[in-house]
């Protein structure tokens, strides 16, 4: 279609100036996203394996062929974006379902999940010495976690289903990183933490004692907005939404190629990777689909806001279904 205009353009430019307006005018009006000025947004993220379709993406170009200018803002966890998110310093946070919970309960922000890019199925765990087999053993013991994160939610619901309590541990608030190094240098008895530091301990010959794999969908991770963001600026979400979809379909089409692309931003070699990759569950735009049909992404949201409601750490449930917006799927 764009070599037509650009042949009707040069057949009649040299008998009118209105004919060349009017051709300049098909030309544009054909123009590739490309062609126009990129909008720019600001992604707030941490390095996690769950994000390989997103870091794939950027790494493909996909972002810029949507017509999108992406400006990536690191943080060192999850939960460190949605303040930023709240402020307005970025448009979009890449988090987990359980800090949103936290944040608009304590806050009343209000933010929307509009899409789930993974959910952690083994790649998020409780890593202890050689000697202890079960979170029982660890009664007493030294353990490093992240308070008020996801990596204490995982290691609460763990506690519940071998009869214990935090009380019965002696803790301390690292992030997943910090508390991962601490474990391999031997400074505490157990660690909660997540890839790659999990398949190090392991090969160290540390033992995975609890996992995401034994609480299914409680670790979600997702894409947030503002409602002030989805107003302003959908269009620009939603395409960031489809290119998305493509950096994770080229991890299932192309492995070896994406895989290598996703290790740049992982900062670990190809097949660490590869291993990390079999421990989430990555999400689809149709997948998201059915997690929002099904109700599936509310009901998560549902039972961690009575989870932390049990525990005390929050005063008031929210209703999942209102903190899930499924407007922008598909709609790139």
């Amino acid at each position: 279609m764009k070599r037509v205009c650009r042949s009707v353009a040069t057949a009649f430019v040299s008998h009118s100036k209105l004919a060349a307006g009017l051709a300049l005018s098909l030309t544009l009006g054909f123009a590739s996203p490309l062609a126009l000025a990129a909008e720019k947004i600001k992604v707030g993220y941490n390095i996690w394996v769950g994000s390989s379709g997103v870091f794939v993406a950027q790494e493909k170009g996909y972002f810029k062929q949507a017509g999108l200018d992406v400006e990536f803002v690191p943080f060192k966890s999850p939960g460190d974006t949605l303040p930023a998110l709240v402020g307005g310093h970025i448009d979009i946070a890449l988090t987990t379902a359980d800090n949103v919970v936290l944040l608009n309960s304590k806050s009343g922000s209000n933010l929307k999940i509009i899409f789930a890019t993974d959910t952690s199925n083994g790649a998020d765990g409780v890593i202890a010495k050689k000697p202890f087999s079960s979170l029982a053993d660890l009664k007493g013991k030294t353990v490093a976690v992240t308070q008020g994160e996801v990596n204490e939610l995982l290691l609460l619901k763990g506690l519940e289903k071998a009869g214990m309590k935090l009380s019965d541990l002696k803790t301390i608030n690292m992030d997943p990183d910090g508390a991962g190094a601490a474990f391999a240098a031997g400074k505490v008895d157990a660690a909660v933490t997540w890839e790659p530091w999990i398949s190090q301990a392991v090969a160290g010959g540390g033992k995975v004692v609890f996992s995401s794999a034994q609480a299914p969908n409680l670790i979600l991770d997702v894409v947030t907005v503002s409602p002030a963001g989805i107003k302003a600026k959908s269009k620009a979400i939603a395409s960031f939404l489809g290119a998305v979809e493509k950096g994770t379909n080229q991890l299932k089409t192309n492995p070896d190629e994406a895989i290598a692309l996703a290790a740049k931003w992982l900062e670990v070699a190809a097949p660490e990777v590869k291993a990390m990759l079999g421990g989430v569950k990555l999400y689809g735009m149709a997948d998201n689909q059915k997690l929002v049909q099904d109700g599936v992404a509310a009901k998560t949201l549902d039972n961690i806001s009575a989870f932390y409601g049990s525990q005390k750490i929050i005063k008031k449930s929210l209703k999942g279904a209102d903190m899930v917006d499924g407007s922008l799927l598909g709609a790139h």
